[in-house]
């Protein structure tokens, strides 16, 4: 007669509950370790994230796979479900798989980028002046706005006599795109302070179209 195993933990026999090894399936000794919480940075604003100490799209997969990081131990699998906040361990011993469930909270702080805040005031590093023809002005004023918006922002836009101004946050974007345009600016320059020892400037782009 084959002998039945006793779990030396809660007693339980192989006849009552499903067992891995020598133990049950609820006391199986584990080694697992997930962090005890994992937290985030958000903007309140445009919704991006601080992730490794840089403002990017929210993206639940680059969270998991980080969380998931650090975690140690035998298992044979995981994933992180953000609505209940748990890591879920799968662990397989022969043909035998238990399902391990850890709590990581994920404390998500909400305040605003730099980004979002340097636009809320008002700021700009660049000044685009378009003027000349009202055509030409309107699909050019396009054309730039849709360049600078992939890597800067437009803080403000300005209908004027004869033309439109865009206030950029970059000026090393607007001549990259001006660039691009292949057309022709005349570029001054304004100090408007120091910081850190460096002489600030504002640059205007007048184009006449």
């Amino acid at each position: 007669m084959k002998p039945v195993l006793i779990c030396p933990k809660c007693g339980r026999s192989e006849e009552q509950v499903r067992f891995i090894d020598a133990f049950c399936i609820d006391d199986y000794p584990l080694n697992i370790k997930a962090p005890g919480k994992e937290e985030l940075q958000r903007c309140k604003r445009c919704g991006r994230m601080l992730f490794r100490g840089e403002w990017m799209a929210y993206d639940e997969g680059k969270i998991e796979k980080h969380i998931l990081g650090k975690c140690r131990g035998e298992f044979a699998g995981a994933s992180y479900d953000f609505g209940r906040q748990v890591v879920a361990f799968t662990i397989r011993r022969g043909d035998k798989e238990l399902k391990v469930e850890k709590q990581v909270p994920l404390i998500v702080t909400i305040n605003m980028c730099q980004r979002c805040n340097q636009i809320s005031g008002g700021y700009y590093q660049g000044i685009v002046q378009l003027r000349g023809n009202r055509a030409k002005v309107e699909r050019y004023a396009k054309m730039i706005a849709e360049r600078l918006e992939k890597v800067t922002f437009i803080s403000k836009t300005e209908e004027m006599d004869g033309g439109i101004d865009l206030y950029v946050g970059s000026s090393k974007a607007v001549l990259a795109a001006v660039t691009q345009l292949g057309v022709r600016a005349l570029i001054t320059k304004k100090l408007i302070g120091r910081e850190e020892g460096k002489r600030l400037y504002r640059t205007t782009f007048a184009i006449r179209l």
